[in-house]
């Protein structure tokens, strides 16, 4: 099986380019290993609309110059891959969303309120030349080996 999953633009471009080094979901993952970046149908909005990018995401893509490629993204198509190699809380990448932890105490009526964000830490992008098209995500994970061509193996 070929594991796919569905990312919303500009995060799904911004990982197979090596830029977006972990990826932000409510459930932890023990898979290690390729998976592929399925660009989603709909992106996240306007890209450079206030609570897209956070002030230090916006200043790294300036500097690096990298800003304008992100104009030129796919959308429902397997743009790439990349390797997970690990899952934690409160990574400390510039992409990584961060977890309200609160400590454990009977008395505080804020314990109910725990928002775990799981960073899946990312390695090895790879943005292909040229995009798998008209591809329908999924949610989770998913079996994309119908859309990829087969290798010729000796």
């Amino acid at each position: 099986m070929n594991k796919a999953i569905s990312i919303k633009q500009p995060w799904a471009y911004l990982i197979c380019a090596g830029i977006k080094d972990v990826e932000n979901r409510t459930w932890p993952t023990k898979y290690r290993g390729r998976v592929y970046i399925h660009a989603s149908a709909k992106p996240v909005g306007q890209y450079f609309s206030e609570g897209v990018f956070t002030a230090d995401q916006l200043n790294y893509l300036i500097q690096s110059k990298k800003i304008n490629l992100i104009e030129k993204v796919q959308l429902s198509a397997i743009i790439g891959h990349i390797d997970i190699v690990d899952c934690v809380i409160n990574h400390d990448s510039i992409w990584a969303e961060r977890s309200i932890i609160h400590q454990a105490n009977e008395s505080d009526p804020d314990t109910e309120d725990d928002l775990i964000i799981y960073n899946w830490v990312l390695s090895n992008p790879v943005l292909f030349d040229k995009p798998i098209l008209n591809v329908k995500g999924k949610l989770s994970f998913w079996d994309c080996s119908e859309y990829l061509v087969p290798t010729n193996k000796i």
